[in-house]
């Protein structure tokens, strides 16, 4: 999955003997003093050794993202003779990352070679999947004491890793979040280097010494962590136990519960239950998630969410779906799952939506689908009507009658998507609907615009006789419409151009007055020879209507 990631260079101008400062940054949603705050927050310490990499945290709730500075040597120099540090910085939109959900390590290595684009767009990078198995190789005795101290709520350092490489570190870090819930990475600020002084904001990171503010423990040593410390203590009995039966399982069950998570004592002791039951979902039919969702929704508890929806797709192209549909759009909308909730992102409430549509009324949405979700659902969010856009129609009246709902800029692609012929069937299904018809009315005087088409239209028209009386019953607003309608008509009577002989016949077939709308439609069908008697049939008729004779109109010459 891409990611569409902001970026910025920190640092100074070479000869420069100034302060550091962004010397250039993207153009999107996050302004240079955004970048300059989140350097100066989490990477304003310049390290001895470089580079190193600090993960944070920016924004929050929609608008989270994850924070990554890249510290290392730019090969200039200040005015002072010094070599210039320079930060690189990447603000990666969570809701994104979480799609994969995509590693630190995954992360820093499709950033790490990127070149900023000069035109200052974002980056777009597609870097692979967390693998849970690659994971679960990476865990060792440091990692599960640092992620059972985590878990309860410490802040850990970790020291004699200077001589582990840069990608170790970041590793380390990685595999250390595994053993949480991925959306702990929405808080969790972790760097491969950090100042010993007071202040800092990590909650992992690696020190040249013990830290008076975090438990220390020793890089590639076993933790030894005290029963008095009971959350941790447990987690780490847990995790041990667990060890040699693998723990890709679990890291694989975390990385799908990518709801948002802060580092607070009742959603650290949640996590416990998890792994006491092997880490293996409470939920595992199609009809429990989707009472899941509801249930969790209802309740307030939107980071659940994600989680059921991971393990409700994993079930969406299995057997499990087959069978059982009446009684899971009765669970659907008892528990209103395809109303709007306030509770949930956006992007979790379109992936709630899509994975809804499938279960209960996928493959394809059918009219009796749809007619149901509009009876249950009113008003219909725009993101529900665009899922259903989104779903392969049974019938070319779903489509159409999708299009009447959604905005103009959706509704066209969509009408256009259908042949003439799917338009005309769609137009006709019964029971007939008024506001059905004149929407495939308009589309095909649309289409009727091009020649080439017209042929195409009257041929799909004639015998459809439910359907013309249908178009004839309209009753026009405007005239635009009016002017539609009897383009349309006059496209089923005579085709794609009306000759002379037949624009006599068109034109006298009315006693009244011809109305302008049928004049202008007639207009733009009539070939050369017609189009000049239509001008002498329309100026003989007002002629007529001021009471001027035939003998008076004979003295004009066309």
């Amino acid at each position: 999955m891409p990611i569409n990631v902001e970026w910025a260079l920190w640092g100074m101008p070479p000869g420069s003997k100034g302060l550091p400062e962004v010397l250039s940054c993207s153009q999107g949603r996050i302004p240079r003093s955004g970048f300059s705050e989140l350097v100066e927050r989490y990477a304003m310490t310049t390290p001895r050794q470089l580079p190193q990499v600090t993960i944070a945290r920016a924004g929050a709730a929609d608008d989270a993202h994850i924070f990554l500075a890249v510290q290392e040597w730019s090969g200039t120099f200040d005015g002072l003779g010094r070599e210039i540090a320079v930060t690189r910085c990447f603000c990666v939109p969570y809701a994104q990352a979480a799609l994969g959900p995509v590693s630190y390590e995954r992360l820093y290595q499709a950033l790490d070679d990127q070149k900023p684009p000069s035109d200052g767009g974002v980056l777009v990078v597609d870097p692979p999947a967390l693998d849970a198995e690659a994971t679960a190789e990476a865990v060792d005795q440091t990692v599960m004491g640092a992620a059972a101290l985590l878990l309860a709520g410490e802040r850990v350092c970790v020291v004699e890793g200077g001589g582990a490489s840069l990608l170790d570190r970041i590793r380390f870090l990685d595999t250390v979040a595994a053993l949480l819930p991925y959306g702990f990475r929405t808080k969790l600020i972790a760097s491969t280097w950090a100042p010993l002084a007071a202040g800092h904001r990590n909650r992992l990171f690696f020190a040249d010494h013990p830290s008076e503010n975090a438990l220390t423990i020793t890089w590639r040593q076993e933790v030894s962590i005290p029963e008095s410390r009971v959350v941790a203590h447990r987690y780490h009995e847990l995790l041990t136990s667990r060890m040699e039966k693998g723990l890709a399982g679990l890291i694989a069950r975390f990385a799908r519960d990518t709801g948002q998570r802060k580092f607070s004592t009742e959603t650290l002791e949640a996590v416990l239950p998890i792994v006491e039951s092997g880490g293996e979902p409470s939920h595992t039919s199609i009809d429990d998630l989707l009472i899941a969702c509801a249930d969790s929704i209802e309740q307030g508890q939107a980071g659940l969410v994600p989680g059921h929806l991971s393990r409700l797709d994993a079930l969406r192209d299995s057997a499990a779906v087959n069978g059982g549909v009446r009684r899971r759009r009765n669970i659907v909308s008892d528990r209103r799952l395809l109303a709007r909730s306030p509770v949930l992102a956006p992007t979790v409430q379109e992936h709630l939506y899509d994975l809804v549509l499938s279960v209960a009324y996928g493959p394809k949405l059918t009219v009796d689908g749809l007619e149901q979700i509009l009876k249950d659902v009113d008003p219909v969010p725009a993101r529900l009507l665009t899922a259903m856009a989104r779903m392969p129609a049974a019938d070319p009246a779903v489509t159409v009658r999708l299009a009447g709902r959604l905005d103009p800029r959706r509704s066209a692609p969509a009408l256009a998507s259908l042949s003439v012929e799917k338009l005309v069937e769609a137009g006709e299904r019964e029971p007939i609907d008024t506001s059905i018809v004149r929407l495939v009315c308009s589309e095909l005087a649309t289409r009727c615009a091009k020649p080439s088409q017209r042929a195409g239209i009257g041929t799909a028209l004639r015998g459809r006789a439910r359907l013309r009386a249908a178009i004839e019953r309209l009753d026009g607003t405007d005239a635009d419409s009016r002017f539609e309608k009897c383009l349309v008509l006059l496209v089923a009577d005579y085709g794609s151009s009306i000759d002379s002989v037949e624009l006599r016949e068109a034109f006298t077939s009315h006693t009244e007055v011809l109305p302008v709308p049928r004049l202008a439609a007639l207009a733009l069908l009539c070939d050369v020879p017609a189009r000049r008697l239509l001008a002498q049939l329309v100026f003989r008729e007002l002629l007529d209507q001021g009471g001027i004779t035939s003998k008076t109109f004979e003295k004009f010459q066309f």
